[in-house]
Order: C-alpha cells, then structure tokens, then sequence
C-alpha cells in the first residue's frame, strides 16, 4: 500500500513540503516534551522520597541461605543502616555479634549513597532542560535526554547489583579469578572496610563485614581473614591429608587481598541475603518505568531529526 499526493507535486515542491511537515512535527515534540520533562520531574521525586531518613525505616530478616548459621535483622531508614544484625559468625568467632551504631555513625552502604547521588544528578539534568538552555532546540534537547537516560540505567544498575560472575583483581599478582563480585573502585569490601568500633563487640581484625545491593535486596558478607604470615601448623597438615579437616571453598580461596594495610586471605565466606525492601523494590519499578520512557522519547526525536541509533549513542 503507498500513499500518493494529488494533484502531483513537483520533486523540488514535494521535499519542501516534506521538510516543513517534519519540521512542524519537530516542533510539536519539542512542545510535548516540556509536559514529559514535568513528568518525569515528579517521577524522580517519589523515588527520592523513597530513600528518604523517615522513621522508623525498614526492618528487613537476613538468614544465611541453606542454613542458619547467620541469622537476624537489619534496619535501614534511608541510606543507612541504623540497627544491627545477630550474627553467629562461623568459627574461630563462636560468640553472637550485635552490630550497631555505638559512639560513631557508620558510613552508609556506598550502593546507596551512590544511589542517592544519581537522582540528584537525575533531578538537576531535568531541571537545566527545562529551564536553561533553547527549548526549541532538537540537539540541545537530544542531547539533554542523552545524559538522563545515562543517568537512569546507572541508577538501575546500582540496584541490581554486581554481577557474581565478573572477575576481580587481587592484590597478589594483579590477574583476575572468575566468580567474585565486581564492584565500582573505592567499594570493594576491602578497600573501605567500616569502623570496628561501630559494632559491639568491636568486630576483631580477623573479621570483615561487608554490605551492598543485589536485585534490590540488602547482601551480607561476612569473610573470616587470616594473615599470609600465618603459616599451617604440622598437626592441621596431618588433618588435611588424612581428610579429618577440610579446606571450606569459595571463590576467594586462593586469591589475597590489601585489608586494614595488611595481606590476607578469605579463610571462609558467607553471603547472606535480606529479605524483600519494599522501598526499594518499589524504587527499581519506577526507574524502569523513568527509563523506558526517556528511551521512549529519545528515539522519536532521533527519528525526526533523522539521526539512527548508533548515531544518537555516541
């Protein structure tokens, strides 16, 4: 089926009148898009009031998976979290952990701070489109929706989570192992290990605790270190070979680590996932929701403007 013009145009009249329907049709996106822009302003601010400090927060159970051998709850008003786990650390830690904020705040989860970070940036990049700059101009818009759409996936990405499969790189011999959580630099579990004087009883050397997203959950880990120095006693070789101790496995087993300014290794590890955060749940609906529809309007501007898609990500 084709669509003719009657009485026929011209070539040279036809593309002119071609170019002022397109040009027209620009200009009404253009206009739709300042209601968009107010859309998507509101949007941004329910999710910020979801990570917003109101008490009393969210208490979310964690229970380590398969087992209990860690078990408790987490409270989390905004992005920190300010009432502590019961924790039964594996051996050699057998007594029950309480962390808790005691004479110092614990720093917030960096996922969330980062989080935090990014609707700001979010809510300042729509403010500047709609207030500054031409509002009739297609590639400042274009542009504009570009950095938001950015701004929007890194968010969503933030709350999924690393992937458990990315490799990482050790502090030994700089090669990567399969199977570890890839973080962003500066929050790798030992690169910003917390305050142990944050926790009662103060959390010993040999214990890290660390705490991020994944799937818009709250993960646990705990690892039990042991210095390099630390050498196998002839009685746990004896073991070993006979197969009276085994060596517990995991992904960091062979890999060493710059924790505290001193080389270690994981010795055992537990992930432990909370249960479901309805905030944030609810936070990752209305990203994607933000997000499709950023992607949405990004592609019918393109359209008009007559850039492809390779064209309009670069």
């Amino acid at each position: 089926m084709s669509t003719a013009v009657w009485p026929p145009l011209p070539p040279d009249a036809l593309k002119k009148a071609e170019d002022e329907s397109t040009a027209r049709e620009l200009a009404w996106l253009l206009d739709s898009l300042q209601e968009t822009l107010a859309s998507l302003k509101s949007g941004l601010e329910e999710c910020y009031a979801l990570l917003a400090p109101i008490e009393p927060g969210s208490t979310l159970v964690i229970s380590s998976l398969r087992s209990e051998s860690i078990k408790g709850h987490i409270t989390r008003v905004g992005t920190r979290i300010v009432k502590g786990v019961y924790a039964r650390p594996p051996p050699p830690h057998p007594r029950p952990l309480k962390p808790h904020p005691q004479h110092n705040t614990p720093p917030p989860p960096p996922p969330l701070t980062t989080l935090r970070t990014l609707l700001n940036q979010s809510l300042d990049m729509v403010a500047i489109t709609r207030w500054t700059g031409d509002r009739h101009s297609a590639p400042f818009i274009s542009s504009q929706l570009h950095l938001l759409h950015s701004l929007l996936l890194e968010a969503i990405s933030v709350l999924k989570g690393p992937n458990l499969l990315t490799p990482v790189h050790s502090a030994e011999s700089g090669t990567s192992t399969p199977n570890m959580i890839s973080t962003p630099p500066g929050q790798a579990w030992f690169e910003s290990p917390p305050d142990p004087e944050t926790f009662t009883p103060p959390l010993p050397p040999t214990l890290s605790l660390h705490l991020t997203l994944l799937d818009s959950t709250l993960l646990l880990t705990l690892r039990v270190l042991e210095p390099t120095s630390t050498q196998p006693t002839p009685i746990s070789r004896f073991a070993l070979a006979i197969g009276a101790q085994r060596r517990l496995e995991h992904d960091e087993m062979d890999e060493v680590f710059l924790y505290r300014g001193e080389e270690v290794r994981v010795r055992e590890k537990v992930r432990v996932e909370g249960s479901a955060d309805p905030s944030l749940l609810s936070l990752g609906a209305k990203l994607g929701a933000l997000e499709r529809t950023v992607a949405e309007r990004r592609k019918g501007l393109q359209v008009l403007m007559g850039i492809g898609e390779e064209d309009g990500d670069d």
